[in-house]
């Protein structure tokens, strides 16, 4: 490779590397540290189970952030995984099944994104397809519908 298309290539690699560690360090306004309830074991093995993939629960750190919904990326959200396998649920999700196995899904596959399968087929865990109690034996039964303005990322 001639020298020209060499540096080329070291910049085009160096911006990439900077667009994807400034998506590391997402962290929502107002968060705080928090222990994961006792439940989100069972739903990890649940969403392991679904996902077909295994993961290391005890590497998430968890973050609360109060309200029904907070500043993410790609607008209001209500969950959000980060890669550095930190996990933020506004507050009024804490112990919504839906939501918190959402970011469990994200942590086990180590991406962003919603392919289906898992997400949808597979991991009913997106607001079109989950349905509650018919699949895990959550509490909440019936379809849940998401509200325009919150996203699950």
């Amino acid at each position: 490779m001639d020298p020209a298309n060499l540096r080329a290539a070291v910049g085009r690699a160096s911006a990439t590397a900077v667009v994807l560690l400034a998506g590391c360090s997402f962290a929502p306004e107002g968060d705080a540290p928090m222990e994961a309830p006792a439940e989100y074991r069972a739903w990890f093995a649940r969403t392991e189970a679904c996902s077909g993939r295994e993961g290391d629960f005890d590497r998430i750190r968890w973050h609360v952030v109060d309200g029904e919904s907070f500043e993410c990326p790609s607008g209001r959200c209500v969950g959000r995984w980060n890669n550095s396998h930190d996990i933020y649920i506004a507050s009024v999700y804490v112990r919504h099944e839906l939501v918190v196995r959402h970011e469990m899904l994200h942590e086990l596959l180590g991406r962003p994104g919603h392919p289906d399968p898992p997400f949808g087929t597979g991991c009913p865990l997106t607001w079109e397809s989950w349905r509650g109690a018919e699949d895990t034996g959550a509490a909440v039964t019936g379809r849940v519908v998401g509200l325009g303005l919150t996203r699950i990322d």
